[in-house]
């Protein structure tokens, strides 16, 4: 691949090496240039620009990442659409990541344009979780390349699916134990087997001797794969309640004790085919704790052993690492939570292809152009400024906006789809003297978006909890608004086509926070006649009027 400084005026055909600003707009990085472009570029003053050109062997970087992808690709993961030199793979259900470490290291050391990153081995994951990404750095790539890194990324990824198992949970109590206790560690314990394919189809509350939990593990043993244990006090020694009613009942002690804070305190046992874990109390919280290494091991059917959990030890000090994706200063005693500052950016920049020759942003609801309608409401949320990202049609949008609080970014890549018009509205929020510490994301085709709804995303904002993305739901469907906190810029930024934020909302699925609402206005955008005609026959809206 040839890269350099060339004269504006023969660099036709060639990849923009960086960014330009022009009278027309902005040219992102990784363009083919046109003419057009090229006489803009001139225009603004450049008579040199850097340009890469891909030799007759090269791939170029999108054909590279997606051909790397589909070597990765098995019955375990799915490789996503390549865009930008990247190629994601997803997890086709939910289980443990298993990453060959040394595998992932050779195939980077094959070349250093051409890279393959993953989660730790072991990471939990959902269905459709982002679990590894292939970026090529450079525009292109010599396909000989490619091929060696292809080869050697083959079967260093995949996911341990969780089987589905039946589960037995019995808590003991003590007289001071009350009954909401027993509630909230049933309710929490449930979550926690159900992230696992664990069903709990069995529940029992013993008093906290040894004779009693002994009948009670019999009774549910041959019914149930996995039995949960909390007990009313912790265990302390192999012949402390738990683990000898245990013994009593006909089971075996295989394990007490982990290397992982919280979950010191956690037992394994066999009780016929049943596989028992006994849980300390941390397990009555829903955070993050060493019972749950075992439990998702177990579902997996991976090896637990003395050697595997002895290896628990590096990495498991849990407390303030993962539960805080963002480690803050503590705020002292009674202080109060200082309010967010909080951008809006409303995307008005799509070409309406559904709509025939009518822009529907311009479209009239209640009387007024629905992007107006639409803007109204978003301005009158608890927001710092509103950014509205204009493409197709811009003049006639900004004139439909004419005399509200916001400004405008455009967006000359409007064509390639919502992720360029993403990434232009949050170049305009974030890379500013004083950015927002989050930003709300609108979509400028949904006509009954309220303030109020923007407000609930605002209240459910808390970074320092790891509640960093937010989105709009109904009926338990995410829908927009969806609110990005500061610390997603660079991913928001880089976005292009027509992908949006999904990527994102996968990859960090663990700090995504859904409101519900009370109506499905966050589910319902209007983007063809037949829409418009239907909400307007329901509201009773003359468009006439």
């Amino acid at each position: 691949m040839e890269f350099g400084s060339v004269p504006t005026q023969e660099a036709e055909g060639a990849i923009l090496a960086h960014a330009v600003r022009t009278a027309a707009g902005r040219l992102a990085k990784g363009r083919r240039l046109t003419k057009d472009d090229l006489a803009a570029i001139a225009g603004a003053g450049f008579d040199r620009i850097a340009v890469a050109r891909l030799d007759p062997d090269d791939l170029d970087e999108n054909d590279a990442a997606a051909r790397i992808a589909a070597a990765l690709a098995s019955d375990s993961l799915r490789a996503g659409p390549a865009a930008n030199g990247r190629c994601n793979l997803y997890a086709r259900y939910a289980g443990l990541a298993l990453v060959d470490a040394a595998g992932v290291s050779a195939a980077n050391r094959i070349a250093e344009s051409l890279t393959l990153a993953t989660l730790p081995a072991l990471s939990p994951v959902v269905r459709d979780q982002l679990v590894a990404t292939v970026k090529i750095i450079t525009f292109g790539a010599p396909a000989g390349n490619v091929e060696r890194v292809a080869d050697a990324a083959a079967g260093t990824v995949s996911i341990a699916a969780y089987r589905a198992q039946t589960a037995a949970l019995i808590q003991t109590r003590l007289p001071h134990t009350t009954a909401a206790l027993l509630t909230k560690t049933e309710h929490s314990t449930r979550e926690r087997l159900a992230r696992v394919g664990a069903a709990v189809t069995h529940v029992r509350t013993t008093e906290h001797r040894e004779d009693v939990l002994a009948d009670a593990l019999a009774q549910v043993a041959a019914a149930a794969d996995l039995i949960a244990v909390i007990g009313a006090s912790a265990i302390a020694d192999r012949r402390d309640v738990v683990p000898a009613a245990i013994v009593v009942a006909g089971g075996t002690v295989e394990h007490f004790g982990l290397p992982v804070d919280p979950g010191n305190l956690t037992l394994l046992a066999r009780l016929g085919t049943a596989t028992v874990v006994a849980m300390p109390g941390s397990a009555r919280s829903p955070r993050e704790q060493g019972s749950d290494w075992l439990l998702e091991r177990l579902a997996a059917d991976l090896p637990v052993d003395a050697e595997t959990i002895a290896g628990f030890g590096v990495g498991g000090l849990l407390k303030e690492i993962r539960s805080r994706p963002m480690l803050r200063d503590r705020e002292p005693p009674g202080a109060q939570k200082p309010e967010p500052v909080v951008d809006a950016i409303l995307l008005a920049a799509g070409q309406s292809t559904r709509m025939g020759a009518r822009n529907k942003l311009l479209e009239p609801v209640g009387g007024e152009p629905m992007i107006r309608r639409v803007a109204a409401a978003v301005r009158s949320a608890a927001i710092r400024r509103l950014i509205v990202v204009t493409g197709h049609e811009a003049g006639r949008v900004r004139d439909a906006l004419s005399g509200l609080d916001c400004a405008f970014a455009d967006n000359p890549d409007y064509p390639s789809g919502m992720g360029s018009s993403v990434a232009a509205g949050a170049r305009a929020v974030f890379e500013t003297p004083d950015p927002p510490d989050a930003a709300i994301v609108c979509l400028g085709d949904m006509p009954d978006i309220a303030p109020a709804m923007l407000d609930a995303l605002i209240a459910n904002y808390d970074p320092q909890a790891g509640r960093t993305i937010v989105a709009a739901a109904s009926g338990g469907q995410r829908g927009h608004p969806v609110l990005w906190d500061r610390r997603f810029a660079d991913d928001l930024t880089s976005l292009g086509g027509d992908t949006g934020g999904r990527d994102i909302l996968q990859e960090h699925a663990g700090q995504v926070v859904t409101v519900e609402m009370d109506d499905d206005a966050v589910l319902r955008d209007l983007d063809t006649p037949a829409a418009f005609n239907a909400y307007r026959e329901g509201s009773g809206d003359d468009p006439a009027a």
